[in-house]
C-alpha cells in the first residue's frame, strides 16, 4: 500500500470545540455491550443484548428554572430472566456540584414516565472523586435525618489506569484509554498500543473508525511525539488503513444493491456528524445523491484523514455528476 503522507489521522487539535456528547452517544450506540462488559462485568452477563433498543431522546423540565434538558442515552433491554429495565447514561466533561441533584430529577421523572426499573450511570471525563468506578449519592435531610438517599454508578475515566484497561483486550478500552492516566506510558506508545488493539479487535469497520477517531481526538501529539509515534507504527499503519479497504472488498462480495448503497450513505453521514459536528442539509443531500458504491467508499476512506467538509468536497461545492 502506498503512503501518500505521514500517518496522522486527525492528529491536529480540532478547530471547533469537541462535541463530547455526540462522540460518547455514538460510542454507546455502536458498542454498548463491550462498554458494559468493560466497566460492569458483574452485571453485563445478566443481559440479553439481542433485545436492546435505543429509545428516542427524551427531555425533562428542570424546575424551578423551567429549562428543558435532554437526557444523553436511554436504552431498553431485557435481562436473561425476562425483566425489562432501562439503562440511562449521562456524559459529563466537567464536574458540577449540583449534578447529583440533576441525576435524581432525571431518575424520578423518568421513573414516573416509564414505570420501569432504571440503572443510572454517569461517565465523567475529569476526576470526580468516585475512585474510578464507584457511586455518587444525592441525599435530602430534614431535622437532622436523611430521608432520601439516592445513588447511581459513576465512572471517572481520569481516575482509571490506562495500562490496566488495555490489558483487558476490550475494544472500548482502546478507544477510552487516552482519557485515562498514562502512568509510565508515553503518549506515542499509548497511542500505538490503542491503535494496535483497535485494528486487532473483531469489530466492524464503522466501529473501528469511531474508536480511531476517539484516539485521535483525545490523544493529540506534538511534532516531536509524532516523530516517535511514526517509528512505532510501521506495521499498525498498514492495518489501520486496510480496515477501510476491507469494507470495499466486503461490499463487492455482497453485491451492488440499493440497500447496500443506502447503508453506506447512512454510515458516512453518521461518521461526518461524529467528526465534524453539525452537518449542513446540503451535505446530507449530496451524500444521498451519490449512486456509486466506489464513490461512497472513496469518501469513507478520505474521511479518516480529512480535516474539514471542504477538504472532502462536501461543503456545497461537491458534484456527484
Amino acid at each position: 500500500m502506498m503512503r501518500a503522507r505521514p500517518f496522522n489521522i486527525m492528529n491536529q487539535a480540532p478547530e471547533a470545540p469537541i462535541d463530547h456528547d455526540a462522540l460518547f452517544k455514538e460510542l454507546l450506540h455502536q458498542l454498548l455491550e463491550p462498554f458494559l462488559r468493560l466497566f460492569f462485568p458483574q452485571y453485563a452477563g445478566k443481559f440479553d443484548f439481542r433485545t436492546m433498543r435505543f429509545l428516542e431522546q427524551e427531555f425533562f423540565t428542570d424546575f424551578p428554572s423551567g429549562k428543558h434538558r435532554y437526557i444523553d442515552t436511554l436504552v431498553e433491554i431485557f435481562t436473561l430472566s425476562g425483566e425489562l429495565i432501562l439503562i440511562h447514561v449521562e456524559f459529563q466533561s466537567t464536574h458540577k456540584s449540583d449534578f447529583p441533584k440533576r441525576m435524581f430529577r432525571y431518575f424520578s421523572q423518568l421513573r414516573l414516565r416509564r414505570d420501569t426499573p432504571i440503572w443510572e450511570i454517569v461517565l465523567y471525563l475529569p476526576e470526580s472523586g468516585c475512585g474510578g468506578i464507584g457511586f455518587e449519592t444525592y441525599e435530602e435531610t430534614l431535622l437532622g435525618e436523611t430521608f432520601l438517599p439516592f445513588r447511581y454508578w459513576c465512572i471517572s475515566l481520569a481516575e482509571l489506569e490506562a495500562k490496566e484497561y488495555l490489558a483487558k483486550e476490550n475494544p472500548v478500552a482502546y478507544g477510552l484509554a487516552p482519557l485515562m492516566q498514562r502512568g509510565e506510558l508515553s503518549k506515542p506508545r499509548l497511542k500505538a498500543a490503542c491503535l494496535r488493539g483497535i485494528v486487532q479487535s473483531e469489530i466492524t469497520e464503522v466501529q473501528t473508525a469511531l474508536l480511531v477517531h476517539f484516539v485521535e481526538t483525545y490523544l493529540p501529539l506534538t511534532k516531536v511525539e509524532e516523530e516517535e509515534f511514526q517509528e512505532l507504527i510501521e506495521h499498525e499503519e498498514v492495518q489501520v488503513m486496510e480496515f477501510i479497504t476491507s469494507w470495499q472488498r466486503k461490499g463487492r462480495a455482497e453485491g451492488r444493491v440499493e440497500g447496500e448503497l443506502q447503508a453506506r450513505r447512512e454510515i458516512l453521514i453518521r461518521l461526518l456528524q461524529v467528526k465534524f459536528g453539525s452537518v449542513p442539509e446540503t451535505t446530507v443531500q449530496q451524500v444521498e445523491n451519490i449512486s456509486f458504491k466506489e464513490e461512497l467508499d472513496r469518501l469513507l476512506e478520505q474521511l479518516i484523514l480529512a480535516n474539514s467538509l471542504a477538504e472532502m468536497g462536501l461543503d456545497g461545492s461537491y458534484s456527484t455528476d
